[in-house]
């Protein structure tokens, strides 16, 4: 059973512990010739202070569970493109031993039915796997559904190349 539960400020250290698993990840898919996503030197793989999401009202921060085991995360945003959309996924990651299994499509499900309205993914390009999950998914979930490519502003100010998907969510809100 998946479900989702906001992450408090006592959990804080969990999502950043379980943030270097996910930028290990990402150095797979998007790591080959950037030096950004090379191992560092302690050997732990670095990640922005994320408490941000679990103490600004414009982000929402929630662990998914399979039953009563962490089995990821996703993080919420309002720094959107279009002033018109009302969520950003800043971050979405499912732990590796549970992905391909359905939970990522569920907690989405679960996510929209908390929050519907019209929605903005953006997906590094090099993260085929990624592009390929939230084609699929919004494209099954999503009405009007957009694809773009785009610059995307990071926190640290930087631009970033991106694919951005713009979709209102069609789950029906059952919560």
């Amino acid at each position: 059973m998946v479900t989702l539960k906001p992450i408090s400020p006592k959990e804080s250290h969990i999502l950043q512990n379980m943030a270097r698993f996910y930028v290990y990840d990402l150095s797979k898919e998007c790591g080959l010739e950037d030096f950004e996503w090379a191992l560092p030197e302690d050997g732990l793989y670095k990640i922005s202070d994320l408490s941000n999401y679990i103490h600004d009202a414009d982000r929402q921060a929630y662990f998914i569970f399979v039953g009563s085991e962490r089995a990821g995360f996703i993080l919420l945003n309002k720094a959107t493109v279009d002033p018109e959309t009302n969520w950003n996924v800043g971050e979405f990651f499912i732990l590796r031993r549970f992905q391909g299994k359905g939970i990522g499509r569920k907690s989405l499900e679960l996510l929209w039915q908390y929050h519907p309205g019209t929605w903005e993914v953006s997906v590094i390009p090099e993260n085929k796997c990624a592009y390929a999950f939230w084609k699929r998914v919004i494209s099954e979930l999503g009405q009007g559904v957009s694809e773009q490519e785009a610059n995307i502003s990071l926190q640290d100010g930087s631009q970033a190349k991106r694919i951005l998907f713009q979709f209102h969510n069609s789950v029906e809100e059952s919560l």
